[in-house]
């Protein structure tokens, strides 16, 4: 039974107009919006996600938006100024802005959108501060258990979200080190996890993806976080066959 201080049952609050509601008491889910107050909501909604900005059409990781009527509107008909009725049209490279790699994105039989396991994108996330790492060869394997330490450790079945600094790269020891520890899913504020030489591309990747784990890359606002230690809401659309998607990113303090 879940007690009065579970993720699920605690008051989360969130701006609505010039009052606060809870929205675990809307008046949707049949609960009086005044049942509780705001001394007593104790949990922060901190969006992890960067705005998808449209780009120009022959962008190399294009989000290229275009518009049209949704419906042909009767000969003559007005609609009122500010008005309208539109569908949108979107290309887009979908590796751009806050997005989840699968396993798919380097495995052929792996995981992609439609198969990944949805235990592994909800869930306790450590928040790595890696900010002052500074490594020629990507952050440290004591690098990352420094920071680890600091986070409160990583258990078995966490998320680990890193928030990265100058060295946006891993060495692959110190990613080798979180798998171990039994990370199942893993996001970064960088670009990726890749080694900086070259000659080594893909390999960081697969040390994730050949253990199932999905990999976000480009998370914002980490350092809005006040605590160590969050719950993630990670939530892709189930395409399939795609390797790769924006996803709108979410973390919840208690």
């Amino acid at each position: 039974m879940r007690g009065p201080n579970s993720p699920l049952t605690k008051p989360i609050w969130a701006a609505a107009g010039p009052f606060d509601r809870c929205l675990r008491c809307a008046p949707s889910a049949g609960l009086k919006p005044k049942h509780h107050t705001r001394e007593d909501a104790i949990s922060r909604i901190v969006d992890l996600t960067h705005i998808l900005e449209p780009t120009q059409a022959d962008a190399t990781r294009r989000f290229a938006v275009t518009q049209g009527p949704a419906i042909a509107e009767p000969e003559g008909k007005v609609r009122p100024e500010g008005e309208w009725y539109i569908m949108s049209h979107v290309d887009v490279m979908v590796h751009v802005g806050t997005h989840l790699e699968t396993p798919y994105h380097c495995l052929q039989e792996g995981d992609d959108l439609a198969t990944l396991s949805l235990d592994r994108l909800i869930g306790e996330a450590a928040i790595l501060d890696l900010r002052g790492a500074e490594a020629e060869g990507g952050v440290t394997l004591e690098q990352v258990q420094t920071a680890g330490a600091a986070s409160g450790g990583i258990h078995n079945g966490d998320i680990v979200f890193c928030n990265m600094g100058p060295t946006g790269n891993f060495s692959t020891p110190g990613l080798q080190w979180l798998v171990d520890a039994g990370m199942k899913m893993m996001g970064v504020s960088s670009g990726g996890v890749e080694l900086a030489d070259p000659e080594h591309r893909n390999i960081n990747h697969l040390v994730l993806f050949r253990q199932g784990i999905p990999l976000i890359e480009h998370l914002a606002h980490l350092d809005q976080l006040r605590q160590s230690r969050v719950t993630v809401y990670a939530l892709p659309i189930p395409a399939k066959g795609v390797d790769a998607f924006p996803l709108r990113v979410i973390a919840v303090e208690a």
